[in-house]
Order: C-alpha cells, then sequence, then structure tokens
C-alpha cells in the first residue's frame, strides 16, 4: 500500500513538473515569437521622411549701404518646403530634392529710391520717422532645396539625430515695400511693387541639424540681391527654427 502511495505521488510530482516546463517553453517561445512580429512590423512601418519642412527664420543682410541703412534684427522669413526622400540603399545617408515656398520680410528705417539708375536708400525724413510703424521689404520666392541627409539610426521607429547640408536655387515672385503710417487718427498703408532692380534669382548654401522633429536651419544667399549696377551689394542670411515631419 505505501509502494502505491508513493507512485502516486511520484506521477503527480512529475506531472506538476512536466507542466512548469511546458510552460516555461512555451513562455519562452511566445516572447520569441513577439520579437519577430514586432521586427516585421517596423521593417513594414513607413519611417518618416522629413517630407515636409516648415522652417520659422531670423533674416537679414550683409551689406555696405552707408545713409544711415540699418536693418533690424527682427527681420524674419518663412520656408515651406516638401521633399522627396531617396535613401541610399541600406545606408544611413539619403538625397532628398523639394519645392517650395519662402518669404522675408526686411524691416528698417530707411527709404528706399527707385530711379533710371537703380535703387538707393536714403535717411527718412525725421517728421515722417516719428510716425511710421511699419516700414518693410518683402521678397518672395519659389525654391528648389536640394539636401543630402544623414540619420544616426534610420531603420528606427524611434526619435534619432539628423544631420543635412545642401544647397538651394529660388526665383522671385513678388518684391514690394509696405509703410504704414499714423496719421489723422488712423493708420494709412503704403504699398509699392514692381521693383525689376531685384534678382530675379538667388542661390546659396544650406545646413541642417536636430534631433527628432527640431532642427536648426541656416543658409547664406551667394547670389546679391540686386541686380550688378543697379542697387547697393548686399547677400542675405538666415538662421532659424525647422520643424519636420512625415
Amino acid at each position: 500500500m505505501k509502494k502505491i502511495i508513493g507512485l502516486l505521488f511520484a506521477l503527480i510530482a512529475f506531472s506538476v513538473y512536466a507542466q512548469d516546463t511546458t510552460t516555461i517553453d512555451n513562455s519562452k517561445e511566445v516572447r520569441k515569437q513577439m520579437r519577430i512580429l514586432k521586427a516585421e512590423r517596423l521593417k513594414q512601418m513607413k519611417l518618416p521622411k522629413d517630407r515636409i519642412a516648415i522652417d520659422l527664420l531670423g533674416t537679414n543682410w550683409i551689406h555696405h549701404i552707408g545713409n544711415g541703412f540699418n536693418t533690424k534684427w527682427y527681420s524674419r522669413g518663412i520656408n515651406v518646403y516638401f521633399y522627396w526622400d531617396f535613401r541610399i540603399k541600406k545606408s544611413r545617408v539619403s538625397f532628398a530634392p523639394g519645392i517650395g515656398y519662402s518669404g522675408t520680410n526686411i524691416y528698417h528705417r530707411s527709404e528706399m529710391v527707385e530711379d533710371s539708375t537703380g535703387i538707393s536708400f536714403q535717411p527718412m525724413d525725421a517728421t515722417k520717422l516719428g510716425n511710421i510703424k511699419v516700414n518693410k521689404l518683402t521678397l518672395q520666392y519659389i525654391d528648389i532645396p536640394l539636401e543630402i541627409r544623414i540619420r544616426t539610426n534610420p531603420d528606427k521607429a524611434d526619435n534619432f539625430w539628423k544631420f543635412a547640408i545642401g544647397f538651394k536655387a529660388g526665383i522671385r515672385i513678388d518684391a514690394h515695400t509696405k509703410q504704414t503710417i499714423k496719421g489723422g487718427g488712423e493708420n494709412k498703408v503704403y504699398v509699392e511693387r514692381r521693383f525689376p532692380d531685384f534678382n530675379l534669382f538667388r542661390a546659396g548654401p544650406t545646413l541642417r541639424i536636430g534631433y527628432s522633429v527640431f532642427n536648426l536651419t541656416a543658409y547664406y544667399g551667394v547670389v546679391d540681391i540686386f541686380k550688378s549696377g543697379k542697387g547697393p551689394k548686399a547677400n542675405e542670411f538666415a538662421i532659424g527654427i525647422s520643424f519636420n515631419g512625415l
């Protein structure tokens, strides 16, 4: 009898042990399958390619104009670009051509004068200067940017560092001045357009570096803002924050 009871206990213990072992093996197998599925999902996932870039810029001129011409520090601009991102095989490098809109507003406290010789800037009349609220020059372009991009981990669906060096060229679609003057209890707005002495094209190198969707960006224009002999020597530069997504 004692032998039979002992045998039963042995059978029960073995059964429990076998079930525990099977449970452990099944748990390991489940975790392995979950890892495989996660890897497959990452491969199929459409990772962000920074197709859309919105740049908020502080923009200004490097110039030698004289006559008291002084651009303001709060001159600013915006870029809205769409890119196509082409990864070079399975490397960390990609090539990204794009197209988009760019606008810059240069604020200053001088009078822009245009005549048969071109454009010049003169000191503003003191009586007018005291009443002026806004005095700006706006230039707008359609740009074609090109970037070589490097990502620290392009196969990772999470955040990673990004670096891009590039070049962009643009064609001017608008140039106008705007003055808002206080007087007689109301604000009077004066807008002038069609300035042929500005260069039709612009071009220059670009730089973008950042983490996730937040980046710093910079641009320097190697083409003069004004046509040769039709205005002062001036080049544009811009530094700002770029938001990239999709």
